[in-house]
């Protein structure tokens, strides 16, 4: 690894740091935020941690597992899924590079895509936790699991590759042929993952889960919503998903974030959380809060 690349990463690193640091304290206020309340709250969820850091993990075993597994039918099959979601696509989002040629554009949305996204995904966690809201954190860890359950077989048995690697799409591979950009997301997506975007998925559940997480969360909401419409643009203009992909994966976080609102899906899986929790670290389940009638309602 060269040292302009390593800095590129320490660069991006710190500033995802620095920004959720900036975040906290803009939402929480630094009169309302306290240290051991934010550590307790991470050990009483500490599973649902898990639950939310399970997809990707699992979509990192798959890929390893199908790379180690040499399956000749593999690549007839992307070539096969992708020219079939390419049919009901054709050449539509070239417009957008066509219309939008701009090298400034393309850097921003470069951006957007990657650390807005890592933004979007790592913020919540660590919001709740400094609020200490279990209820919400609750609902949005179901709903990232449920997210997991619903993309995964698509991405194990459905592969799709991206936009701009089809020779009939006629995009330009704008976030891949940014150098450290590129290089960094081509060491973590194999790309063929692209139907449902998880990208839309995930963020559509993040802006909903908080949407509908009552009045307190309104101007984190608002973020979430712009941030949710920048990357649908970002990942259509920059030659990664199809238009079907962004659509199913708006119908995937709407899903999730039903489902993982159903009150007995909510407690059966909190049944089974803090059962392992008690059972295997040792963490009882307090008393929780209950959420109020507002916030149940959203």
């Amino acid at each position: 690894m060269d040292l302009s690349y390593t800095a590129f990463l320490a660069v991006f690193f710190l500033s995802l740091v620095g920004a959720i640091v900036v975040g906290i304290l803009i939402t929480v206020r630094w009169r309302n935020l306290f240290v051991m309340k934010a550590l307790m709250s991470f050990r009483y969820n500490v599973l649902y941690v898990v639950l939310i850091l399970l997809f990707p993990i699992v979509v990192k075993v798959i890929e390893y597992l199908q790379g180690r597994i040499s399956d000749p039918t593999s690549r007839f099959d992307e070539v096969v899924y992708t020219n079939w979601i390419f049919s009901l696509s054709g050449g539509t989002i070239r417009v957008l590079q066509d219309r939008l040629n701009s090298r400034l554009l393309a850097d921003l949305f470069i951006v957007v895509y990657v650390w807005l996204f890592a933004y979007v995904t790592a913020f919540p966690s660590v919001l709740l936790f400094a609020k200490d809201d279990r209820a919400t954190m609750r609902r949005y860890a179901i709903a990232m699991l449920f997210n997991g359950l619903i993309l995964t077989p698509f991405y194990a048995f459905f592969p799709v590759s991206v936009t701009s690697s089809h020779p009939e799409s006629g995009m330009t591979p704008l976030l891949y042929i940014s150098v450290d950009w590129g290089r960094m997301v081509l060491s973590i997506d194999p790309l063929d993952n692209d139907f449902p975007s998880g990208h839309v998925s995930l963020s559509v559940t993040t802006f909903l889960v908080f949407a509908l997480a009552g009045f307190r969360y309104r101007r984190v909401a608002y973020f979430f919503g712009i941030a949710t419409i920048a990357i649908i643009f970002s990942v259509l203009y920059l030659g990664i998903h199809w238009p079907p992909d962004v659509f199913a994966g708006f119908l995937v976080g709407v899903a999730a974030t039903m489902l993982s609102g159903v009150d007995r899906i909510q407690m059966t899986i909190d049944r089974y959380v803090r059962l392992v929790s008690e059972r295997l670290l040792g963490i009882r389940a307090d008393e929780e809060p209950k959420p109020t009638q507002a916030e149940r309602s959203g």
